[in-house]
């Protein structure tokens, strides 16, 4: 708990930082002082590296939802109109990417699951922030370890997460729901073992109540990005038990489980504490611990 204290002191000193630099580019910009900033809209730039198709929900995410809607940012087409880029990658295939080498106040937005930092950060020569989802090094059983960017060694990067999107959010919230408990992890793979752990805690449960005509184990997308099934799905359930990768920390099922209006269960996390309006344990999730099924099972009565 302790280094999770001190990595959010950390983190918060950091990112004033920052927030400082953005307001020196906008005073520097406009001709202003920066502390007569605070009206200002930052003109954003989103960086093509010729890699990320429109369709993905990154994209829907920084763009559409993101940059686009916020009352203090407004997208412009040209590079050289920008008051900041942003660089969003995946890393779904790096070499082929082409970074913003050349241009001033790049802030890097790191999607990609896993620790390593991107390898083609060196060759950004005026990178502002770098921002990183799965900042989180977790042990055997997805506790907290440690900041996993080595940023000792390369230099500050900041922590954040996924977000909802509100093409997913669920609007019936009237709707009768006729799953009890429902399950979607999948299983398979090393990066899963504390997932399957979790869905046979969830599976005794369902079984030593009695449980299993109304509830749900299992995947039932078709593969589709947002599968109508899929959501369907979430919303018809009542509880939704989720869980993060055991090595690392964040994935998109946590906030499909949540924007389907359904009660949320999902192992501790440190990210969400550190984000503004994080979440509160018991008021819009439950948290819960991957190595005590005793409380696991109380949680879920």
């Amino acid at each position: 708990m302790e280094i999770l204290r001190n990595e959010q002191t950390k983190f918060s000193d950091e990112m004033r930082v920052l927030e400082e630099k953005i307001d020196g580019i906008l005073a520097s910009r406009s001709g202003t002082k920066e502390q007569d900033t605070n009206n200002r809209v930052l003109k954003v730039h989103i960086w093509d590296d010729t890699t990320l198709p429109m369709g993905y929900r990154e994209k829907k995410l920084y763009s559409v939802e993101g940059f686009s809607t916020h009352p203090r940012t407004t997208l412009v087409d040209s590079a050289e109109d920008a008051d900041l880029i942003a660089w969003v990658s995946v890393r779904g295939n790096a070499e082929k990417e082409i970074p913003p080498t050349n241009y001033s106040n790049v802030v890097l937005l790191d999607y990609a699951d896993g620790c390593n930092v991107h390898q083609k950060r060196g060759e950004l020569k005026h990178m502002i922030g770098y921002f990183k989802r799965s900042f989180v090094l977790r042990d055997k059983d997805s506790v907290y370890v440690r900041n996993c960017t080595l940023e000792e060694v390369i230099g500050g990067i900041f922590p954040f997460s996924y977000s909802g999107l509100e093409a997913l959010v669920n609007k019936d919230i009237h709707k009768e729901r006729n799953t009890l408990i429902t399950s979607v992890l999948r299983t398979e793979g090393t990066h899963n073992k504390v997932r399957s752990r979790v869905v046979d805690w969830t599976k005794s449960f369902i079984e030593q109540h009695g449980l299993k005509n109304k509830s749900s184990l299992g995947d039932v997308s078709s593969g589709r990005r947002f599968d109508h099934t899929y959501l369907s799905h979430l919303a018809d359930s009542k509880i939704i038990v989720t869980c993060n990768p055991w090595n690392w920390e964040g994935d998109f099922r946590l906030w499909e489980a949540l924007l389907s209006g359904a009660l949320v269960m999902v192992d501790k996390m440190a990210i969400p504490h550190w984000m503004p309006h994080p979440f509160v344990h018991k008021k819009h999730l439950i948290f819960y611990d991957t190595t005590n099924q005793s409380e696991f099972n109380s949680l879920l009565e």
